[in-house]
């Protein structure tokens, strides 16, 4: 009868393990514990007819482990969640490409929940709303609804500008790209950044000149980017992009009327210390 070590050395023969005397001894070890004391169960010789267990033993011993069965087990598991991880990574990098339709689509929908209900949805509401489902099927793939929030929708369309939120519940809202696109080239296209440090400094430099804040229409009808094109269309247009400007905290309202906000005052102060450096 053979010995456990010839069934081991035999089994590794056709792996890269053939002749590897060390990794024959972890197998071995595996395959008769009770000959080393060990109080564990057996692993069946039969296992390694299932690929992947037969990658996990091999995997196991080329990191010089015994591949016991709780091993073998456990990473399995956690190669089947690597598997997934990457695989919804990938589908992530296919969701960015269409990072404009599905910025839109979620400030739609942001924007219709707000009229009908007068607070923001929550990222679940709006992830797993039938036109964004489709959307997710037609450019990403079919995915379990658990998973799509690993495509981080939410975050890369309030990176492109189409939303806004904050740590606050339910403050999530549609953003200055969602206002924009109703005007076409009639207002400026700077990156949503980029007016933000903008509405704020106008704010900062109207207090700081007049000793208060200005109207909203002073405001729609002055503040120009800097290629002087208006940022915001007429009065109407500036207070609705209130919202927004006031989740992501460029803005303030005091009385009525727009102040800077701390998100806008770091970045002047960043600004302003980059600019002495």
């Amino acid at each position: 009868m053979p010995s456990y070590d010839d069934i081991a050395a035999a089994w590794l023969m056709s792996t890269e393990f053939a002749g590897d005397s060390a990794a024959v001894g972890l197998l071995s070890r595996a395959i008769n514990p009770q000959d080393y004391d060990i109080k564990r169960d057996s692993l069946p010789v039969s296992a390694a007819a299932d690929p992947a267990t037969a990658a996990a033993i091999l995997e196991l011993l080329q990191r010089g482990q015994v591949p016991t069965l709780a091993a073998i087990e456990t990473l399995i598991v956690q190669n089947d969640m690597r598997a997934e991880a990457e695989r919804i990574e990938r589908l992530g990098r296919r969701a960015q490409r269409s990072v404009e339709d599905f910025g839109r689509v979620l400030a739609q929908q942001t924007d219709m929940y707000w009229s009908a209900h007068g607070t923001g949805p929550t990222r679940r509401d709006i992830l797993l709303s039938e036109p964004v489902i489709a959307l997710i099927r037609d450019r990403v793939g079919d995915i379990p609804p658990s998973a799509i929030k690993h495509l981080w929708l939410i975050e890369r369309a309030q990176r492109a500008g189409w939303i806004a939120y904050n740590a606050t519940p339910r403050s999530l809202c549609a953003g200055r790209r969602f206002h924009a696109a109703r005007y076409g080239n009639r207002v400026s296209l700077r990156p949503v950044n980029t007016l933000g440090v903008l509405v704020t400094a106008y704010l900062r430099d109207q207090l700081a000149e007049h000793g208060r804040p200005p109207r909203w229409s002073v405001m729609a009808f002055e503040l120009r980017d800097d290629r002087g094109r208006r940022v915001f269309n007429d009065t109407a247009d500036a207070r609705a992009q209130q919202q927004w400007l006031s989740t992501a905290e460029w803005t303030a309202t005091e009385d009525g009327l727009p102040m800077p906000g701390p998100r806008g005052l770091r970045a002047l102060t960043r600004k302003n210390r980059t600019a002495r450096a």
